[in-house]
């Protein structure tokens, strides 16, 4: 039910157009003999100002303007000069852009008349915002919270931070019941970020930047072209719903509240699986569209993917590069090891504490490869000291093989403490992250890793279809000919993607890859990877601590349990894990029977579109359970 609404200021409650922050931009850089155009000012409208003055100045073009004009002065101090004109030019442009919008006063009648709080966020500074809160209330607008990127440390859009201090100060404690509204794009990212609707306004907005008078002169349309254009930006960037007008708000709100005390019986299962995992639905509807394998564009966003997950692994496109695997997480693993690894003159070690390492061992029996496993127990992780004393013992091992997030226990292993000092002695590291990627930072270049496998249906929040390798260029340009099988060859499947621009070696999940491609949008609008941990932790945490005052204790110690997913043991001998199975999955959740071999236990995964009100009802769940049946 939604309790409250955010809005911005320029463009989308006053301000029609966006026109007051362009024109003091314009101003503030001409003063300087700096001439800029409306459409690259336009481009970041929504941050706040020093940032997008920074960004700006970021820009080669710009920069070799002002070098051009201003020899002797940095950029860092044009960054501040600039900065400071803008503040002064502003201050008379806001007094003349104040005019509220078509029915923003409507709006906020009907908000008043059902006691829906509203409040708002902006890219101004406090002192600019002191200009339009008079004006805005002399014309009936009065937020009952306003929120600057001062009050949050500097942070602001397209960051949730401001949005989340803003209902904060309205008293609302869960963001999904609450609206954001804005005009730009980074309005509608803060919303994402969030987890709040994001509603994204078209007409008078940044979008179409016309004045009233100059769309007003279009014909009916021109204006729908420009509508039409700008919704499909907001939508491209997450927005939940688009609206011509804010006054459409007052139809809008009572629909989403209706659809919210509907029953949820038709709604499948919140998977809490360590993947396949639940998705978000604009992640499923890229899915709806049929595609051709042989498409340019098709063949330029494979590209895109794979220099996304470059990124995402903190590697450098140079040193690095991506290569996909149809199939699942265990395709990627089987054509790692068995191209990475000479027929002739190698040997593999691996280091197990789980289901997944013992898997690898399995794989390269399979494939006749040799190698030296080091053994830990299942609730144990994998120690420097036991197998540095593997390695001297053991001296014709040149590849070295691990999982990161073991998911038989939800442990994390040390890859930050083992790595490093593996590459250090020349041998080739293998990490299987398949759980842990997308979800929790990792550093691939700094630390070493010359192999990183993951999947498409796992924290980056995709679907099943393929698997994905980190690799160093260097490491795999040596492995022509590697290869056991010919499906599985990562090497000629990396030589396809880079001669023939992104084209896959046999067919490709298409429809996967669309809504991979979406769920890497989501992903960096909710933050990137450490805003997503952040979110996978809490929900972790709330889970532990939860499930331990019910009596359920943890399978491994916290210091060591990844936000991942979590085992429990059983709580008693004649605990019916099925009954219990069973009583979830009716109520909506989908949970894992456990893994480890010497404990009677089950586990719980924290990822994919899965929020910590999502586990406080779970847990409400299982203490009712509990209460009747343990």
């Amino acid at each position: 039910m939604i309790q409250a609404v955010v809005f911005d200021w320029a463009g989308t409650t006053v301000d029609y157009g966006s026109q007051a922050p362009i024109i003091a931009f314009k101003q503030a850089f001409a003063h300087f003999d700096i001439h800029i155009p409306t459409a690259e000012i336009r481009l970041d409208l929504g941050l706040d100002k020093l940032t997008h003055v920074k960004k700006m100045l970021a820009n080669p073009a710009i920069q070799a303007k002002w070098l051009a004009k201003h020899p002797e002065t940095p950029i860092e101090t044009a960054v501040t000069e600039i900065y400071t004109e803008f503040q002064r030019r502003i201050t008379a442009v806001l007094a003349e852009t104040a005019q509220l919008k078509q029915g923003v006063k409507e709006l906020v009648t009907y908000l008043e008349a059902n006691q829906i709080s509203y409040g708002s966020t902006t890219g101004y500074t406090q002192s600019m915002l002191d200009r339009i809160l008079p004006l805005a209330a002399k014309q009936g607008y009065r937020p009952q919270a306003n929120v600057t990127s001062e009050q949050t440390n500097g942070v602001g859009r397209p960051h949730a931070a401001m949005l989340l201090a803003a209902i904060k100060q309205l008293g609302v404690t869960e963001p999904r019941n609450v609206i954001k509204v804005g005009d730009t794009v980074n309005d509608i990212l803060e919303g994402k970020a969030a987890h709040a609707i994001s509603v994204g306004v078209v007409e008078g907005g940044n979008l179409i930047g016309l004045s009233q008078g100059e769309f007003d002169q279009l014909t009916i349309a021109e204006q729908n072209e420009l509508r039409n254009k700008a919704a499909e930006e907001l939508e491209a960037a997450g927005a939940d719903y688009v609206v011509n007008q804010l006054s459409e708000l007052i139809k809008l709100i009572p629909a989403i509240n209706e659809a919210a005390t509907q029953p949820q019986v038709e709604t499948a299962p919140l998977l809490l699986t360590p993947g396949p995992l639940t998705t978000s639905r604009t992640v499923k509807e890229q899915m709806l569209v049929d595609h051709g394998t042989w498409d340019d564009e098709y063949k330029e966003d494979t590209q895109q993917v794979r220099a996304a997950l470059v990124k995402l692994a903190n590697a450098s496109k140079k040193t690095y590069t991506a290569v996909l695997m149809q199939g699942s997480g265990t395709f990627a693993v089987e054509s790692t090891i068995g191209t990475a690894v000479p027929k002739q003159g190698a040997t593999l070690m691996i280091a197990i504490n789980g289901a997944y390492g013992q898997r690898m061992a399995q794989i390269a029996d399979y494939l006749g490869i040799n190698h030296v496993d080091v053994v830990f127990d299942e609730d144990e992780v994998t120690g420097l000291e036991k197998i540095m004393d593997k390695l001297a013992a053991h001296p014709e091992v040149t590849h070295f093989a691990m999982v990161h997030c073991e998911t038989t226990t939800g442990i994390l292993n040390p890859i930050e403490t083992l790595i490093p000092k593996i590459h250090a002695m020349g041998i080739v590291t293998i990490v299987d992250a398949m759980s842990s990627f997308g979800g929790i930072p990792i550093n691939v270049e700094a630390l070493g890793i010359d192999y990183l496998i993951s999947s498409s249906n796992k924290c980056i929040q995709g679907v099943p279809g393929f698997g994905l390798v980190i690799a160093k260029r260097q490491t795999i340009d040596q492995t022509a000919g590697n290869a056991r099988s010919l499906a599985l060859d990562l090497y000629d499947q990396y030589q396809c993607f880079e001669v023939h621009d992104g084209k896959w070696r046999f067919t490709s999940p298409t429809h996967v890859v669309y809504a991979f491609l979406q769920a890497l949008k989501e992903l960096a609008a909710e933050g990137g990877v450490p805003a997503r941990n952040r979110r996978y932790a809490h929900n972790e945490k709330t889970l532990r601590q939860g499930m331990m005052t019910l009596g359920y204790q943890p399978v491994i110690d916290e210091a060591v349990q990844s936000p991942i997913i979590t085992s429990f043991r059983y709580p008693s001998k004649d605990f019916n894990f099925q009954k219990f199975y069973n009583y979830l999955k009716e109520k909506g959740f989908i949970i894992y029977p456990g893994k480890v071999s010497t404990i009677d236990s089950f586990r719980i995964g924290n990822i994919g579109q899965v929020f910590n009100d999502d586990m406080v009802r779970l847990l409400a769940l299982i203490k009712q359970y509990s209460v009747v049946e343990v």
